[in-house]
Parts: structure tokens; C-alpha cells; sequence
């Protein structure tokens, strides 16, 4: 019996048939410890298939029985934000110890893209999935999140589906009336789209924060921009023209882009500006100053999401019913450093 050399970790079920001189049957029977098969050759099949490597499908095995609650989607707009990437790493982490799979997706915001993945998953028979929809989310690609369990993160389609957020709306009052507290009267903005649920509501914070200090909310500067770093390059660049003395951002590739856009116009902060940023405080403390930053909660988002995912697929398979529609909110919250300080002038 003479193996034909093959990459480790490449070897199927025929393979080994043909190498052991069986029918492909048996070696499935051997594999998946079924008693039709005599012991000594069931044995023989499962150290032969160790020798050589084989790994098994457990991706077909599960669709073949349609009892799948293996495999799950991921699907983001982006992954190279920590908004998208932490959270996706630990939702993975949490799942695997309830021995569920994670197929990871990257739309790039575009809702062509993100219909065509969503139809792979679903033809993949994907038990359920988490998502943060793009902007533009197509009624179809609703239509079909409507026939899984479904776990919204970030961001709101308008489906009939739980939503893990951050609770953005008053530590964005908070943003504001620390500035306004030291004395600043000139506040910019710098945000994600209304059109996003969450550009929506972090915008709606700032505009109560500016009511409440007794700003005039019309009068702010203000940009709302997709939330890539280049972006927030960009419309940094802009507001500086404007005179403002403290700006607030709401988005975590926004903040690194108006960080790496002050220092290149030689703005000294906190003197000449003072900046709130949002995400990651561990990396914005890196900056000198250190940077007060909104600190979201990723692990706890993961966490939420995760929570209610395996909620929607227990009950799916029990004929349950399934978690709550409506907002899951874990609270961030707003950590003063080094960047913000009185206005000089």
C-alpha cells in the first residue's frame, strides 16, 4: 500500500479509501465512531488517517445533518479599526468555548458586497450570524437577516433583532461640558454620518452637551464624515481653519487620523487645541500628551453580543422564543488626560 504524498492537513475521506482499499462509507463510518465497522479495521483506518494528516470537514459534516449551529457569520464593514477587530477577536474567543466557529467578513461598507456575502453565509446554512450593517444597508440583504438569529453590533438596520451598542449619547454630553467647564466656548465636532445609527446618536449628544452648557449647537463646526482614518485626516484638516479651541471625536479611525492631521499642522495641544478622542485609551496614552479619551467598553460588547447570539440559537433549536428585539447598551465612559486644559487665548 503505497500513500500518495499530499499536503499535511489536505487528505480526504477518498484518499484514505483508496490508500486502505475501502469504500469512502466505511472510512466515514471509522471516523465518526460508528459500531458497523469491525474494530480492528475501524482502528486501523483512524491511526492511518492520523499518519497522514487528514483533518476533518466538520463544516460538511454539520450541513450534511442541517442541525448546524457550528458555524456562525461575522460580518463588519471594516477590520482594521479596534471598533471592528477587538471586538471581533474576543466574539470569537466567547464562541468557541460553546463550541461554535466564526466566518469572519469584511464588507468595506459597500452594500453590493455586503448582500453577496450575506447570500454565501446563508447559502452555507450559517446558524446565525452578528452584524454591523453599512450605511446603506439594501432592503434585501433585511429580508434575508430576517430568517436567522441575528445580533446587530454598532450599528441599527431597522430589522426586528437585538443590538449590542455603545451607550454614546451622554458621554458625549460629558465631552462637552468638561470643555465647556474649562472655558472653551468654540467646541468642533468631528463624526460619522447621521445616516448611521450611531453617528446619529453620538451627534445627538453632542448637540444636548452644547445646550446644556449654553452653546449654541447651530453654531458649531462641525464635520460628519465614513469613519476611516484618511477621513479624519481630512476633515481634521478643515476644522482647523475654523478657530475652534477644543474638538471632539466620535470615532475610533476618526481619532487617529485628526491625531496624526494636529501633529502634522504643528498644533501644540493642549495649548493651541484641546481633544477629546474615542476608543482605545491604552494606545492614546501613548501620545504627549496623553490624550482624553471616550473609553468604549469592546470587551464588553463582544461579551453582550456573544451572550446573545448563543441565546438566539438555543432558542431556535428548541423552538423558544428568542432574546428581545430592541438596544443592549454597554456604558463607556470619558477619561480626562493631558490633552485637554483652558484655552490660552
Amino acid at each position: 500500500m503505497t500513500a500518495q504524498p499530499r499536503r499535511a492537513g489536505s487528505v480526504g475521506v477518498v484518499d484514505l479509501a483508496r490508500d486502505l482499499g475501502v469504500s469512502t462509507a466505511t472510512v466515514s463510518r471509522a471516523l465518526n465512531g460508528s459500531t458497523a465497522v469491525r474494530p480492528e479495521l475501524a482502528e486501523r483506518i483512524r491511526a492511518y488517517a492520523e499518519s497522514r494528516g487528514y483533518v476533518a470537514n466538520r463544516l460538511a459534516r454539520a450541513l450534511s445533518a442541517n442541525t448546524s449551529r457550528a458555524f456562525v457569520g461575522f460580518v463588519i464593514p471594516y477590520v482594521d479599526t479596534p471598533a471592528y477587530s477587538a471586538v471581533a477577536a474576543e466574539c470569537a474567543r466567547l464562541l468557541s468555548t460553546d463550541g461554535t466557529q466564526m466566518i469572519l467578513t469584511v464588507t468595506g461598507n459597500d452594500p453590493e458586497q455586503e448582500l453577496r456575502q450575506l447570500r454565501e453565509l446563508v447559502a452555507s446554512r450559517i446558524a446565525g450570524l452578528v452584524i454591523s450593517p453599512t450605511t446603506g444597508v439594501l432592503d434585501e440583504t433585511r429580508r434575508l437577516l430576517g430568517g436567522l438569529p441575528v445580533v446587530e453590533l454598532h450599528r441599527a438596520s431597522g430589522i426586528e433583532a437585538p443590538g449590542v451598542f455603545s451607550d454614546d449619547e451622554q458621554v458625549m454630553v460629558e465631552s462637552v461640558l468638561h470643555l465647556a467647564a474649562l472655558g472653551h466656548t468654540s467646541i468642533g465636532y468631528l463624526g460619522t454620518p447621521e445616516e448611521l445609527s450611531n453617528g446619529a446618536v453620538r451627534l445627538r449628544g453632542i448637540r444636548r452637551g452644547m445646550v446644556l452648557a449654553g452653546l449654541d449647537p447651530e453654531r458649531m463646526e462641525t464635520r460628519l464624515v465614513e469613519p476611516t482614518k484618511e477621513n479624519g485626516y481630512a476633515a481634521a484638516e478643515s476644522l482647523l481653519t475654523t478657530g475652534i479651541t477644543a474638538l471632539v471625536v466620535g470615532g475610533g479611525s476618526l481619532s487617529v487620523g485628526t491625531a496624526q492631521a494636529v501633529w502634522a499642522d504643528g498644533r501644540r495641544v493642549p495649548e493651541d487645541l484641546s481633544l477629546v478622542v474615542y476608543g482605545d485609551p491604552q494606545w492614546f496614552a501613548l501620545a504627549n500628551p496623553p490624550l482624553t479619551t471616550i473609553q468604549v467598553d469592546y470587551a464588553g460588547l463582544a461579551r453582550r453580543a456573544a451572550e446573545l447570539l448563543i441565546e438566539g440559537l438555543d432558542a431556535r433549536h428548541s423552538g423558544a422564543a428568542g432574546p428581545s428585539p430592541g438596544a443592549h447598551l454597554v456604558a463607556p465612559r470619558l477619561l480626562p488626560a493631558g490633552s485637554t486644559a483652558p484655552p490660552q487665548n
